[in-house]
């Protein structure tokens, strides 16, 4: 546990945002990315709306296109942003791994989003899409252009894992080393203090079944998720400036 947090990182504060935007790909991507600080912000008082951008239905072994696979996972969204205490969840469709191809759509569905919820706060990816996957690229890229042209003044948080973390990761075979993500990743800024939002992280991470081969690879398959997740007592983020 002791491991796993980067004391040098500042704690972030959660209290001075009443309207937060959560902007990712797919479903699960909130939970795994910030899931304890999602429920940090509503435990705080702030209302929580979640945009996921498409309905997952690639998430197989095989990564072909099953649409009953896409409705199995908007009902495991709407059940683990529930538990996180998301105020609402806006489950869009353009299609898992078209997002790059469709970036004029998605751009004005995120613009209609900040410009119905008028967030303070905008969460997204990091522009090393964490893993390097082509939707979670485009999803940050949207959202970081969209914010620095059109919503200068809402704050913008990449989720950004410490390079210490980065590499536990690698060589637990959750993620890919890769020199060309590797090199696009941000330093955090800010350290959230998960504490009460961990048992509903994991319930979450839980709710996520169609998912649970894919969260826990390599050698997460040798730990029982609420294991593996409760030694993560922060989550990190990088403040766009």
């Amino acid at each position: 546990m002791a491991y796993t947090t980067v004391w040098s990182v500042p704690r972030g504060e959660v209290r001075r945002f009443k309207s937060v935007l959560v902007v990712f790909p797919h479903p699960d991507d909130e939970t795994i990315s910030c899931g304890g600080t999602l429920n940090r912000f509503s435990r705080a008082g702030s209302v929580v709306t979640v945009l996921l951008l498409t309905r997952g239905e690639r998430g197989n072994s095989r990564g072909t296109l099953d649409p009953t696979l896409g409705e199995l996972r908007n009902a495991e969204a709407l059940r683990a942003t529930d538990i996180l205490g998301a105020g609402s969840l806006v489950h869009d469709d353009f299609g898992d791994g078209r997002l790059n191809e469709r970036r004029a759509a998605v751009r004005r569905r995120i613009a209609d989003q900040i410009t119905a919820v008028k967030p303070d706060l905008l969460i997204t990816y990091d522009l090393a899409g964490l893993d390097g996957h082509a939707d979670h690229l485009a999803c940050a890229e949207v959202v970081t252009e969209l914010r620095s042209a059109q919503f200068p003044d809402i704050s913008l948080w990449y989720v950004a894992q410490p390079r210490r973390l980065v590499r536990l990761l690698q060589i637990a075979g959750q993620l890919v080393e890769r020199a060309d993500v590797d090199r696009r990743r941000s330093v955090p800024t800010k350290r959230v203090f998960i504490g009460a939002g961990l048992l509903p992280k994991i319930r979450a991470w839980y709710a996520y079944r169609s998912q649970r081969g894919f969260i826990a690879k390599g050698l997460g398959r040798l730990l029982p998720t609420w294991l593996a997740v409760s030694m993560m007592q922060f989550e990190y983020f990088a403040e766009v400036t």
